[in-house]
């Protein structure tokens, strides 16, 4: 068994309190993307259902064991010869759609290891405890491969063999447990099943005594990627199917959590009988000797947007096997003979209710409207020469980091999403999910007054779209008029609009990109007294009226942001704008802008009352040091020498834009 690289005490503390937890509390919009998840399971739906999510009653239909026979069909284990007289490694893993099977990266490391390997199906005992007739398959990596190594998401994908080595049986016989790339199939306090070969032995299922413990991780992006749950497995358990009571994967089991400790500054582990001995000494140790507090398995949102990242890769072998699980997976293409969401493991049960549930959920989610990636080719973003005084891109501070990591973008070694005439990095926080910054480029020679239009957001398909705020943070909230919060850019829509017509109408659409918009109540977002009027001002109340300038903004990430929907809402936002005069010096100056109003005790799915612009006294001028210090963002030391603020450090409150301390003509 591989041991959880995850070794803090944070860790353990929320599994011990996970452990404890009963049942969680009943969450009207959780509860109803679980019913659908079932729905899509094809387990069906009854008040039992109903009752089971709320926690009053652990019962579930009978035709859960069936289904649960049905689902292990498609799970097998795995043989991969070592080298001479070291053994043979073994595994379990389990079909996940024609042809494709899935395991760990330590179970199967290299197309090499699937070549030698050997997968049997029905290595188990029949109701008279006789074993059964086995079928065995070879792998086939030269028809589909992708894996993550053990230190990362530890998993491998591989083609298998047509029929099995005898020619006799069609690997179509055993079905496959189909994957979803959404979220919200389970949580922690609910129940989890484990089918599996421990120790190369007989395929068992773990059954009793199992919750899940412990979901992601709001903080830290590496342990987002991981389910936690309490269960028994064993050597040769790596790469089995964690299932939800509707029999949906939703996870791939990969490691176990030791109960650790630290004595005189040695890893030791804490075995059955409470004795503690040294970790070096307790990983030779049979399994059953040691206490585990968890398991730790991949989550399956997770695996499949890193299969998807992978296959964008320039020298990523393509295969038709796997851009056809990423499709179905994903809901833009079912695999061929399947309806869409339609579990392969079972025939759809559909309730009454289910019907009301499903049309619910279809107006909760509207159209996810997306591009090909190939629609940016050719997108140059922000440029640090467009000025005569060249202004480099920030970067990220330390101070920046704690709140989150930026996205990793297919196609950028930088990481750094380019549009036309502007540029942003993305937080991948699973809580913000909103720019660290933007970066723009405006020429007013060139501008170009383009008409709004009907307002079509879109994601950015560079980056997964699990890390992109979409409609579900702002649409359907009760009130006369108004959603809570605006659909804010960051980057204007006007700024970049600018160019010959196709240039400029490329800049107006790459603004309606979620990764340029951020939550901004509607009445701070509308309001023209600063916010809105800000650039305006300064832009032209230079001595050039065909100015040119770049203009950075973002949102303040803060420790004490309320949570809404899921997503911290920034209190703050903040704007560094850098111009030059006719004689090519260059000026800077930064702003604060606060809905921290609007963006504290916010209301639950409801309208807030009071004033509906920002109130006086909440604006200011600030130094590009202020920024800095604030956001964790670092600016080049030119911006820091341009800066025009000679007010206090703290900053200036504003209350019209005649308290502005700028360079005007």
């Amino acid at each position: 068994m591989e041991i959880s690289k995850f070794t803090d005490s944070k860790l353990v503390d929320e599994i011990v309190v996970g452990r404890e937890m009963t049942r969680p509390s009943a969450d009207p919009v959780r509860m109803i993307e679980q019913i659908v998840h079932r729905a899509r399971a094809g387990a069906g739906v009854d008040f039992d259902v109903f009752e089971s999510l709320i926690g009053e009653n652990d019962l579930v239909e009978i035709n859960y064991m069936e289904r649960g026979l049905m689902a292990a069909r498609a799970v097998c284990r795995i043989n991969v010869p070592a080298p001479v007289g070291d053994g043979s490694g073994w595994g379990t893993g389990f079909l996940i759609g024609p042809r494709l099977l899935l395991t760990n990266n330590h179970v199967v490391g290299s197309p090499e290891d699937a070549l030698k390997a050997t997968v049997e199906f029905g290595y188990e005992l029949d109701a008279e405890g006789r074993l059964k007739r086995t079928t065995r398959f070879r792998l086939t990596p030269q028809d589909g491969f992708v894996t993550s190594p053990k230190g990362a998401l530890d998993y491998t994908i591989v083609a298998i063999a047509e029929s099995s080595e005898d020619g006799v049986m069609p690997i179509s016989e055993f079905g496959f447990l189909r994957l979803d790339a959404r979220t919200g199939k389970t949580e922690v306090g609910q129940y989890a099943t484990v089918i599996q070969h421990p120790d190369a032995k007989t395929k068992r299922i773990s059954l009793r005594e199992n919750k899940f413990v412990k979901y992601g991780d709001d903080i830290d992006p590496a342990r987002d990627n991981f389910l936690w749950y309490s269960s028994d497995t064993a050597n040769g358990s790596s790469g089995a199917a964690v299932f939800t009571d509707a029999w949906q994967v939703v996870c791939l089991h990969h490691a176990g959590v030791p109960d650790r400790s630290t004595i005189d500054g040695e890893e030791h582990w804490t075995l059955t009988d409470e004795t503690r001995v040294p970790a070096r000494i307790a990983i030779t140790l049979p399994v059953e000797k040691v206490r585990w507090l968890a398991n730790e398995g991949v989550r399956i949102s997770k695996l499949i947007a890193d299969v998807d990242r992978q296959a964008k890769v320039d020298g990523f072998k393509r295969s038709v096997l796997i851009d056809n699980l990423i499709g179905d997976a994903t809901g833009a293409k079912s695999f061929v003979g399947t309806a869409p969401g339609e579990s392969i493991i079972g025939p759809p049960l559909v309730a009454a209710p289910l019907v009301q549930l499903v049309a619910l959920e279809a107006t909760r989610q509207p159209t996810r409207h997306t591009r090909p990636a190939s629609y940016f080719d050719g997108r140059n973003g922000y440029a640090a020469d467009f000025l005569p005084v060249a202004v480099p891109l920030p970067s990220l501070g330390p101070n920046a980091l704690r709140h989150g990591t930026h996205a990793k973008v297919t196609g950028a070694t930088d990481d750094v999403l380019r549009y036309q005439h502007f540029s942003l990095v993305l937080n991948a926080n699973p809580k913000r999910k909103m720019a660290f910054f933007t970066a723009v480029n405006i020429d007013g020679a060139r501008w170009t007054n383009l008409t709004r239009g009907n307002d079509v957001w879109f994601y950015d398909p560079r980056v997964p779209e699990e890390l992109q705020n979409g409609d579900e943070l702002y649409g359907n909230e009760p009130g006369p008029s108004k959603n809570y919060f605006d659909r804010g850019h960051l980057v204007r829509r006007l700024d970049p609009v600018w160019g010959d017509i196709r240039e400029a109408k490329q800049a107006n659409d790459d603004t309606f990109q979620w990764t340029n918009c951020s939550p901004q109540f509607w009445g701070f977002n509308q309001g023209a007294d600063l916010w809105q009027g800000l650039e305006n001002f300064l832009l032209y109340n230079t001595d050039d009226e065909d100015v040119r300038a770049s203009v950075f903004s973002g949102p303040v990430f803060r420790s004490d942001d309320e949570e809404h929907r899921g997503i911290l809402i920034p209190q703050f936002f903040w704007k560094v704008i850098a111009v030059v005069d006719r004689n090519g010096s260059l000026y800077t100056s930064a702003y604060m802008v606060s809905q921290q109003d609007y963006a504290l005790d916010i209301p639950f799915e409801r309208l807030p009352v009071g004033p509906n612009s920002t109130k006086p006294g909440q604006n200011f001028q600030v130094p590009v040091t202020k920024i800095e210090q604030d956001t964790g963002i670092i600016f080049a030391d030119v911006v820091r020498a341009a800066d025009v603020y000679t007010g206090p450090t703290a900053g200036a409150r504003l209350r019209t834009v005649a308290d502005i301390q700028h360079p005007r003509r």
